[in-house]
């Protein structure tokens, strides 16, 4: 640690990423460089180093919104299926080119399939960047690859051993790996507040850390123990406490640990470099490098452009990604114990692995320049093409956004696959609680008890099939042909053979998936007769149940979200008392209607130069600022709360009540407030404020920026615009016409 902070320093000073300099620190000090290496236990420095993974993993799960990883699921699913298949045809191409195995080929493709998280979000986060759209999609892509590293090494595995691929193996893998994430989240989202509450009475540091690395710990080796990865198990802890009341403290105590143990497995990587065995395979290492950054960028690319992303963000967010890092040594110690021991395997991934992630950061730097150079060597015809596909796609999802029976149907459908997947698990876990009870009446009453827990996960399918078929009815009853037999009891014939249609396919499917997890014999008999008995002589009392389950399940969640904003603003006013130790005052302004300072900024005003007062918060329309930025314009009826001494109270509330002649009505200005959306396909999309310059381009002036449900008034410079905002902005017509036209 003390060389990775010595080269950490040099390489800053360089202003080179520290990632390099963590594996320079690792060459130098590994069993090939030096006479006598300091390192005497390699297998314990390596055990220590995937703790990084894990708390990393955490991080990125503590960060993790679900409302932020939706608009771009479909661009990283696109993104990673032609990543996956494109890495796979290179790895069996390769190994078939150089002799090896066709088995060797699928363990090479499977090694650069997946990237680095480690890599990927630091170079993010040193750039500041992770609140950039190609940010989001590149969290996106990683998230799922964490999913696909699961799948793959029951895959390779089952490849190694019988010689063929199992389709079968691989769908349920992946079935198993969503009941595992649905039922530990929303479980998890259950026991989080009665967590938050006794670590917020306790209140000590030390037991909160202690208890989040204890949790990061238990969920991991939980995930483990169901034959799944330790870092998928660390990110759900992470997700778990994500957005709850004390997720700020959690992230200020497990900081320090989380790069203390990123910089750790990366020096540990450094030790694994072998430069006479890369050296002996330096043709190989430099051609699939070369392979796996330029098809992993077109791959990604190709993928994220036809989920109509912008191709400039689509290009941002396809360079992070253009390396391999830790799964890859996972996966060639599985086929090291496997039997598939070919030596080249080792030092080709060891060296890929350097090698890109070296690269990386030299290639994340270079977006602008590799941006503006394909824009510059692309076709205009192609261009034009691109252009009408991304104008397509946009017309088609917002037609689907306006669709109402999509509106209608989106939220039961998603109900009833959360439901499904959590009646799998309640199965499962009775299915293996019954093994061993072995065949006695307590697995009778196991049963029974399973039933009646089942209950609310069945009622709430039941009622959303019922939506979903009531709307499908309306929708077809429509049509002219059938108006006519739309009315009396024919109506309600034709919708309840509907809903026994859906509801037939849906326990297909559903007695597909369990079937191996079902009792059998009297627990059989037990079972579905408590289940049918529990569905039609309590079905008011357990509709009134599920109701009341799914009620404590948001307000919990929104009691955290607002617990969270509250400790968020008490914790600034503690900053701000730290921040002004002398006598203070505290004085409330409202901005008159003909005052002279209406519609200028904080910052024209030169309030702070001239008057020495902070404001510390803004009312407007009801709606509390407490990081109000310099450019936002002031409105009538504001109400300014600023603190200063007396005198400067004084001083301050004159300049900001001050009224004249010259002062303009709101009404006469020559100004108009207005609403413009921003488009996928625009050139400002991805950007800041600040490096979009609409203030020094079109002379307006943007007040507000609405994203999903969110709505920030007075953003910063450093506020991105993403696809779908919603944008209020002020100022003359002419620039407003020109903004709309950039935005379109």
């Amino acid at each position: 640690m003390a060389a990775a902070a010595f080269v950490s320093i040099f390489f800053r000073w360089l202003k080179q990423p520290a990632i390099i300099g963590y594996l320079a620190a690792g060459l130098l000090l590994g069993p090939h460089v030096l006479p006598s290496t300091p390192l005497h236990d390699s297998a314990n420095l390596a055990s220590l180093s995937e703790l990084g993974v894990l708390f990393l993993m955490f991080y990125i799960g503590l960060e993790f919104d679900l409302g932020k990883l939706r608009p771009v699921a479909a661009a990283s699913f696109l993104g990673l299926a032609l990543q996956t298949m494109l890495m796979g045809l290179i790895g069996t191409s390769v190994g078939q080119w150089l002799g090896w195995s066709p088995v060797e080929g699928l363990f090479l493709g499977g090694i650069l399939a997946i990237s680095s998280s480690m890599v990927c979000f630091n170079l993010i986060g040193e750039r500041g960047d992770m609140q950039r759209p190609y940010a989001q999609i590149t969290a996106g892509v990683l998230i799922l690859e964490d999913i696909l590293a699961i799948i793959l090494l029951v895959v390779l595995a089952g490849v190694a051993v019988s010689g063929q691929l199992d389709f079968a193996a691989v769908g349920q893998t992946t079935f198993f790996v969503g009941i595992f994430v649905v039922a530990v989240f929303i479980l998890g989202k259950l026991m989080a507040p009665l967590a938050v509450r006794l670590l917020n009475k306790v209140g000590n540091p030390e037991t909160l850390t202690l208890f989040v690395v204890g949790m990061i710990f238990a969920v991991s080796l939980l995930a483990e123990s169901a034959h799944f990865s330790l870092a998928l198990g660390s990110f759900l802890a992470g997700a778990i406490f994500s957005r709850c009341a004390i997720s700020h403290d959690i992230e200020v105590v497990m900081t320090p640990l989380k790069d203390f143990f990123s910089a750790l497995f990366f020096v540990t990587i450094g030790t694994l470099i072998d430069p006479a065995a890369i050296w002996q395979y330096l043709g190989t290492i430099l051609l699939v490098t070369g392979l796996m950054m330029g098809g992993k960028l077109l791959a990604c690319w190709t993928g994220f452009v036809l989920a109509a992303v912008p191709p400039a963000t689509a290009t941002r967010a396809a360079l992070a990604k253009v390396q391999i890092g830790e799964f890859g040594f996972v996966i060639a110690s599985l086929a090291i114990s496997l039997g598939v021991t070919n030596p080249a395997l080792k030092a080709v991934t060891t060296g890929v692995a350097v090698l890109s992630i070296m690269l990386t950061p030299l290639a994340v730097s270079q977006g602008e320049r590799i941006v503006g150079l394909a824009e510059r060597i692309t076709p205009r015809k192609l261009r034009s093409g691109l252009a009408i596909y991304l104008d397509w796609i946009e017309t088609v999802r917002f037609t689907l956004r306006e669709s109402s029976f999509l509106r209608v149907v989106r939220r039961p459908l998603v109900r009833v696959g959360v439901n499904f997947l959590l009646l799998n698990a309640l199965l499962i876990v009775a299915s293996f609680s019954a093994q061993v009870l072995g065949d006695s009446t307590w697995q009778r009453i196991l049963w029974a008890g399973a039933a009646l827990a089942a209950i609310p996960f069945l009622v709430d399918i039941l009622r959303s099939l019922d939506v979903v078929t009531m709307a499908m009815a309306e929708i077809a009853l429509s049509r002219p042909a059938l108006r006519l037999v739309a009315q009396g009891p024919a109506r309600d014939v034709l919708r309840l053979g509907a809903f026994s249609l859906i509801l037939f396919g849906f326990l297909t499917l559903f007695l597909i998936a369990c079937a191996p997890y079902f009792p059998t014999g009297t627990s059989l008999v037990v079972f579905a007769l408590s289940t049918i008995a529990l569905l039609m002589l309590g079905w008011k009392r357990a509709v009134r149940l599920q109701s009341q389950l799914e009620f404590a399940v948001m307000s919990s969640m929104e009691a955290e979200a607002r617990s969270g904003a509250k400790e968020a603003v008490a914790d600034a006013i503690k900053a701000m008392t730290r921040r002004n130790p002398w006598p203070v005052e505290l004085a409330e302004v409202v901005i008159p209607e003909d005052g002279c300072v209406v519609g200028r900024s904080l910052m024209q005003t030169d309030l702070r130069r001239k008057t020495s007062a902070t404001v510390v918060a803004l009312q407007r329309g009801g709606v509390t600022h407490y990081d109000v930025p310099p450019t936002m314009p002031l409105s009538p009826d504001d109400h300014l709360l600023l603190v200063a001494e007396k005198p400067q109270l004084a001083e301050a509330i004159a300049l900001l009540t001050e009224t004249g002649e010259r002062a303009t009505r709101p009404s006469e200005l020559p100004h108009h407030f207005t609403r413009l959306l921003v488009a996928g396909t625009s050139k400002l999309c991805g950007l800041t404020l600040g490096e979009a310059g609409i203030r020094s381009s079109f002379g307006v002036t943007v007040v507000g920026v609405q994203h999903g449900e969110e709505r920030n008034t007075g953003p910063s410079p450093d506020t991105c615009l993403h696809d779908g905002d919603l944008l209020l902005v002020m100022g003359p017509e002419e620039g407003i016409s020109a903004l709309r036209d950039a935005l379109v």
